[in-house]
């Protein structure tokens, strides 16, 4: 019962409290302001202040009831599952309002999956799920900020708060961020002021009212000026400029491109003696500026077996598009400029039923956003995968016939200078390319810059080389690009082929001299926009100096589809000037998608390997850990820190202080027990009189036995002290026994006798 006298608490905010809130409000939104370049637009801001808004709400409460801070992390943890719908996931709440089980399932994953899933994604991203990290950054900021607020005398502890949400922003965002100094010198500035404040809270006020305005002003002119002074030094300061550290660099999109043959390999079904997809309409194309090409796949890694697209493996360089496949939000970063066209897609029967290229999305240019349309446009928004340095894309779920979608792009055609220069050295594995020196170096023998090398490489290509698909007469020209292939081409006394050789040949010739080179699946429409097999075409891009990736096309380095090559197969001769070529891995990828069901994927493995295949966890099993693992967990950390604090809190008792001091802890032990089995134990009374309110014999005994240890005439010494504990334990085990399971185990995650330490 409340004693009459004892004062109210009120949870009328003071003074102190709304300057406090509103100094943490300015520091997180500075902060905060760093996710412009991550985000679409600015929900994301709003979001970020509602949950500060509630995070300052849970901190005053508990600071004005005096509760523990285990209860503000409790608190703080309900509150995100209570209002998360609302402020995050408002369309799949009850009401618009109210969370239901979809929204708590959705707030428990988002909570763990949002940070892989912001990391892993083109910025800037949508609206949406990943709105619950402002949303966290918030509740925590303000809840944790205004905590250290009231309750640490340090200063500029309460400065950490939005420091570290500063950090997280940093570390989760781009490596181009919008205004970093002025934010870093206003986060600084803000910073000083409410240390400044702080500070001056304790000490005494000053009497001469003029005096303290003149120190404000003065105060406040300093720290202007170190602002000022640190935006404008800090541009010329050593380090500054250089490339900046985000985590997005270091982490590599999940993305399996082993499931997805080269289309590269499938290139003769569009030829016209293949009379498979020649006269069939694969697409269609509308708005695409005259001229333009549709590229299908950017195959830019060789093993020797096939082009295929390598998907993240070359070294991200600062200033240039990151490698491998990744999801994309509303918009994507423009990479080219030029010409800006919308252009619609619509895909035929023809292109949906290859199973090559049917995950393939054509695009024009370098798009800057595409938007899906129709039944499947959710299944294949979820499913596609961009890829910003080779701008092409992959859609997981595949196109089927009749899919529409649009496509914001750049069309920018960059032709080869006349002295080209390369980028940096090639990321195509050297030993895949050495089977091409020797013949490199025979037709590029009379020039010596590199511009000249390609030319004379495309030119012989072109003059001396002959067209063949494979048709009628001409069965002894096999599809395929492996090195086997392709040495049969190089070594024949003329080559002969069709764009998937020539392309995959040139390409490695580049690569071979130096020049980063890779090779483009594509087509370049007919009239109306219409791509028939027919149309598709492999050519090459090579990578410049100025970053940008230069194409030279099949009919460069390709002879005329007129040009036929003789009658008579053209007699083989061996290359003694070839080198030596190491033998291939004994486990390739698959070449095609009947490739792939036949590659066994034990080959390679060690047979302890092989043997670690076992029991694997059942789906259902997997669905509960993933949807009630995260609530259970939290749970049982709570309940860990409860438990486990109390008994950090008894073991301090009976170890820290003199005899007498761990004496009288032993007694304060035992009405802490009382009092969290439900016992009221009024303070206030003497010791014997708290043990008569528990009506137990045992008990008013300890209590004379404390007295008489810490009132006696004898100090007592540590064997005594150890003894009185001895007596405790029986006696918490003894009010521990008469009462049920349930209000035992009450009793151990009971609050009422924790308190936070005060300095």
């Amino acid at each position: 019962m409340t004693s009459p006298t004892a004062p109210r608490r009120s949870l009328v905010p003071t003074r102190a409290d709304l300057a406090d809130a509103a100094y943490l409000a300015v520091l997180f939104t500075t902060a905060l302001v760093g996710f412009t370049t991550s985000y679409t637009g600015w929900p994301f801001l709003w979001t970020g202040l509602a949950g500060l808004g509630l995070g300052l709400l849970v901190g005053h409460i508990a600071n004005a009831l005096k509760q523990p801070l285990v209860t503000v992390v409790a608190l703080t943890v309900a509150v995100f599952f209570l209002f998360g719908g609302a402020v995050v996931m408002r369309d799949r709440a009850v009401a618009g309002l109210l969370p239901g089980p979809d929204v708590l399932g959705g707030l428990a994953q988002s909570s763990v999956d949002s940070w892989k899933q912001l990391l892993t994604t083109l910025p800037p991203v949508d609206s949406g799920p990943l709105l619950v990290i402002p949303y966290i950054l918030g509740l925590v900021c303000g809840a944790g900020g205004f905590t250290l607020a009231r309750r640490v005398r340090v200063s500029a502890a309460p400065v950490a708060a939005p420091a570290l949400v500063m950090i997280v922003v940093v570390l989760l965002g781009t490596s181009s961020p919008t205004l970093p100094t002025v934010l870093g010198g206003a986060f600084a500035a803000v910073s000083l002021g409410w240390i400044s404040v702080r500070a001056r809270r304790r000490r005494r006020q000053l009497r001469d009212g003029a005096r303290r305005a003149t120190r404000v002003m003065s105060a406040a002119a300093l720290v202007g000026a170190l602002a000022g002074l640190a935006v404008l030094a800090g541009p010329v300061l050593p380090g500054a400029g250089g490339h900046r550290t985000v985590l997005r660099d270091y982490i590599t999109p999940p993305f399996d491109l082993n499931a997805y043959a080269s289309p590269l390999v499938g290139f003769r079904k569009y030829t016209k003696n293949a009379n498979q997809l020649h006269d069939q309409t694969l697409f269609t194309v509308t708005g695409l500026p005259e001229g333009g090409l549709v590229r299908i796949a950017t195959l830019d890694d060789y093993t020797g077996t096939v082009w295929g697209a390598g998907g993240g493996s070359a070294e991200a360089v600062p200033g240039q598009p990151k490698y491998g496949f990744q999801r994309v939000g509303t918009r994507i970063p423009p990479t080219a400029q030029g010409q800006r066209a919308t252009v619609e897609v619509e895909i035929g029967a023809a292109y949906a039923s290859a199973d090559d290229v049917n995950a393939w999305l054509p695009t024009p240019g370098a798009p800057t956003a595409i938007r899906f349309a129709g039944p499947s446009a959710r299944g294949h928004s979820d499913s596609f995968r961009y890829n910003l340095a080779t701008t092409s894309g992959i859609v997981a779920d595949r196109l089927r016939a009749g899919d529409k979608y649009t496509v914001d792009t750049v069309v920018d055609t960059v032709e080869v200078p006349d002295d080209p220069q390369p980028f940096s050295r090639p990321t195509v594995e050297q030993a895949s390319y050495q089977f091409v020196a020797a013949k490199t170096g025979t037709w590029t023998a009379k020039t010596s810059d590199l511009g000249g090398k390609l030319k004379a490489v495309a030119a012989y290509l072109r003059d001396n080389g002959a067209y063949s698909d494979g048709g009628p007469g001409e069965t002894e020209y096999l599809p395929g690009h492996s090195v086997g292939r392709l040495s049969s081409f190089l070594n024949a006394q003329r080559p002969v082929g069709d764009d998937e050789q020539y392309a995959a040949v040139f390409a490695l010739v580049a690569n071979q001299l130096g020049m980063p080179a890779r090779v483009v699946l594509g087509a370049k429409p007919g009239p109306g926009g219409v791509v028939r097999g027919e149309h598709i075409q492999a050519w090459v891009e090579i990578h410049l100096t100025d970053g940008r990736w230069a194409q030279v096309m099949s009919s460069e380095f390709m002879p005329d589809r007129s040009k036929k090559p003789d009658k008579i197969p053209p007699q083989q001769f061996e290359n003694t000037e070839a080198s030596i070529v190491p033998p291939p891995n004994t486990v390739h990828p698959p070449s095609s998608l009947t490739d792939a069901s036949r590659v066994d994927p034990n080959v390679g493995r060690s047979a302890s390997a092989k043997g670690d295949e076992g029991w694997e966890i059942p789906g259902y099993l997997l669905t509960i850990i993933t949807w009630a693992g995260p609530p259970i967990g939290l749970v049982a950390l709570v309940c860990t820190v409860i438990i486990g604090g109390k008994a950090l809190r008894r073991r301090r008792r009976r170890l820290q202080g003199e005899p007498a001091a761990r004496v009288a802890s032993g007694w304060q032990e035992v009405m802490d027990r009382a009092r969290d089995l439900g016992t009221a134990v009024p303070a206030g009374l003497t010791r014997p009189e708290q043990a008569t309110t528990l009506g137990d014999e045992t008990v008013l005994r300890l209590a004379r036995a404390a007295d008489a240890t810490v009132f006696g005439p004898i100090d007592p010494n540590d064997a005594a002290a150890t003894r009185f504990w001895a007596s405790v334990d029986e006696v918490r085990k003894q009010l521990g026994a008469g009462v049920g399971r349930f209000r035992r185990l009450k009793a151990a995650l009971s609050l009422s006798t924790v308190r936070l330490r005060r300095s």
